[in-house]
């Protein structure tokens, strides 16, 4: 049984499972704000990863073979550079081309970003450019 009302009071649904929505909206906050910051971590991380494999792909390619340097000169053949820089990129598991001009080799690697989300409007893939010189080496990218 309720206890009797006083006069002129108003019976009120209080504040009580105020705090249930408030906690639902923060938890969801939270929820997306790190499956941002891991997916975000990923794509990075493969970034990285695209520029490194792209920069041995094309050290790979400018090493001349003992066939390649005649009389002290370094002449690349575009084949065996062009198979070179294609190993390194299998081992490593990315896709690319090489483009081979007398002895600068550029090189151009793309991997595929494995989310643990998966969210939308994350890009699906890291691309990387590297050029490479026979004697200089790595020149940018």
């Amino acid at each position: 049984m309720n206890p009797p009302m006083e006069q002129g009071a108003r019976r009120g649904r209080g504040d009580d499972g105020s705090m249930m929505p408030m906690a639902l909206v923060i938890i969801a906050f939270l929820i997306v704000s790190f499956v941002s910051l891991v997916s975000a971590s990923e794509a990075w991380a493969e970034r990285r990863d695209s520029q490194a494999v792209a920069a041995a792909a094309a050290r790979a390619a400018a090493q001349p073979g003992a066939d390649e340097i005649i009389g002290g000169v370094v002449t690349l053949d575009p084949d065996a550079a062009a198979a070179r820089a294609a190993s390194v990129l299998a081992a490593a598991g990315h896709t690319g081309g090489t483009v081979v001009s007398g002895t600068t080799v550029t090189v151009t690697a793309t991997g595929t970003v494995a989310y643990s989300f998966g969210p939308p409007g994350f890009p699906a893939a890291m691309t990387a450019t590297v050029t490479a010189d026979a004697n200089n080496q790595v020149l940018g990218g």
